[in-house]
């Protein structure tokens, strides 16, 4: 047999007497943004891209409402360890993802989960809506903690900011997703607020951080606090007062 033949079926897990792949299933776990009019009745067309390829389940995507986790279960073919997921808006209406975890399984198990962020972007398949399809991909496999608390001085609390932030350090950077919990009102005055972050990138020494704001409304901090899983805090203290807001450089580092 040409070793080039055996490698592909090696891979592929195939065989030469034409047996069809046995499908395996993925398990969706679907948050959208708690934005106004974030909800869609969809439906929302899926795929997954994985190590050894591709799989569309079609449109298996529903009654997103705003603000709301709901889970999905479907049947694909292989595709291995995955690493981007992309949707397509089949309807004129706009949703806003918040994020995607997907978890496949196969006869050696059920696999690691994936973290897919979306950062406040409208879909829709009216381009004047939102963009028609958006692929997302991992970042990596590590775990990010982060705890913020507010300030108490007057105007010091947000609504409607959106944030997310740029974890940066000798390895590279990370952006987190939005820093919203469910049910739980952010970004109030004195208030500290934890926020957990699978799937990020490994950034190494954490040196600085940019907060990402996408709200027109503005937001001062005293401390942020940034937390790799299983290592030592590293706390950014906003000592100039800065308020962050879309317009802002937003950087602090140590």
């Amino acid at each position: 047999m040409d070793p080039k033949l055996l490698l592909v079926i090696m891979i592929f897990g195939g065989c030469l007497c034409g047996k069809p792949t046995k499908p395996q299933p993925y398990y969706f776990e679907v948050h959208t943004s708690h934005e106004k009019n974030a909800g869609t009745t969809g439906p929302i067309n899926v795929a997954v891209e994985g190590a050894i390829g591709k799989t569309d389940f079609g449109p298996i995507w529903s009654d997103l409402g705003k603000g709301s986790v709901k889970n999905f279960t479907a049947l694909g073919s292989p595709t291995g360890l995955i690493s981007c997921i992309e949707l397509t808006m089949l309807t004129p209406d706009n949703w806003m993802p918040n994020k995607v975890v997907v978890q496949s399984e196969d006869n050696k198990g059920i696999h690691t989960k994936r973290y897919f962020y979306s950062n406040y972007i409208w879909m829709s398949s009216d381009p004047s809506k939102g963009v028609l399809t958006q692929e997302i991909c991992k970042q990596g496999d590590t775990v990010y903690a982060i705890a913020v608390t507010t300030s108490t001085m007057k105007g010091a609390d947000a609504d409607h900011i959106w944030p997310s932030v740029i974890i940066k350090g000798t390895k590279g950077e990370t952006e987190t997703g939005i820093l919203v919990n469910q049910n739980h009102d952010d970004y109030e005055k004195g208030v500290t607020d934890i926020y957990t972050f699978p799937g990020m990138k490994d950034v190494g020494q954490i040196s600085c951080i940019q907060v990402v704001v996408r709200g027109n409304g503005d937001w001062l901090f005293d401390t942020m606090v940034v937390q790799r899983e299983n290592q030592d805090p590293v706390t950014f203290n906003n000592a100039d007062e800065v308020f962050v807001s879309k317009t802002g450089e937003n950087t602090f580092c140590l």
